[in-house]
């Protein structure tokens, strides 16, 4: 019975030491993906190489063109180019969409001078507002030459 007893208490001491064990080795890792940031479809340069915004370039010239007449939110309006800009803005995240106005804003900075460049830089600071998405403006200075 004594010999019972102790391969008893061995046997139970190593069922005790194999979960001692396991628990040790085991690792629970987890991963959180956050599908809303910047990063989503990398950063905001890759994001803005891979979407054109050349409707929204487009926009701005008509908008630097458009004369005297019209007003610049007459002309925003009367663009044939602000709805196609709008869809194009809706493609690139929130988070980049200033950076894309203010890389064609940067781009078009030797095409306008004077008044030119401040409507440009106005329509563009409203522009997300203007297409009904966030954020409501962005940091967009005008240029004078």
């Amino acid at each position: 019975m004594a010999k019972l007893a102790t391969l008893a208490a061995i046997f139970a001491a190593f069922l005790l030491m194999s979960h001692v064990v396991e628990a040790h080795w085991t690792t629970i890792t987890s991963v959180e993906i956050d599908e809303e940031g910047p990063r989503r479809g990398g950063s905001c340069r890759e994001q803005l190489r891979r979407q054109d915004l050349g409707r929204c370039e487009q926009l701005l010239e008509d908008v630097a063109r458009g004369g005297w007449r019209a007003s610049v939110r007459e002309r925003m309006e009367s663009s044939e180019s602000l709805r196609p800009c709008c869809e194009q803005l809706r493609q690139v995240q929130e988070g980049c969409r200033c950076e894309g106005i203010r890389q064609i804003v940067r781009d078009q900075q030797g095409q306008f001078r004077g008044q030119g460049s401040l409507e440009v830089a106005r329509s563009a600071r409203r522009l997300p507002s203007t297409c009904g998405v966030g954020p409501q403006q962005c940091e967009i200075r005008a240029a004078w030459y």
